[in-house]
């Protein structure tokens, strides 16, 4: 399923720290969603889809692509896991760390 068809197309053209946090709050609402597995896991769909917007812009994240893909990896296996709540804080405050301005304006 494709969750965000309008902002596929733009995706790159946002600063690399909004679309850590867009990630990050896809993650953050799956926490909040641990009693609905059903809204749980689609926040990690949307999560997904948001990272994957992320790695496809390859030229603007270079130098992080590895760190990306790993984040992807561990992303998908709590998604394939989903059918108990797993907390995603620890990747969310590892996806912030790619980006210092995400963790700036995270900490304001």
């Amino acid at each position: 399923m494709i969750w965000h068809k309008e902002l596929e197309s733009r995706f790159a053209t946002l600063p690399s720290y909004q679309q850590i946090i867009m990630v990050t709050n896809e993650l953050n609402r799956a926490n909040n969603h641990r009693e609905n597995l059903v809204e749980y896991k689609a926040c990690l769909e949307r999560g997904l889809e948001l990272l994957d917007f992320i790695i496809d812009d390859r030229k603007k994240w270079q130098s992080k692509y590895r760190e990306l893909l790993r984040a992807r990896r561990y992303l998908a296996q709590r998604y394939l896991e989903s059918n108990i709540y797993k907390d995603t804080s620890s990747l969310q405050r590892t996806l912030h760390q790619l980006d210092p301005e995400a963790v700036q304006l995270l900490s304001l």
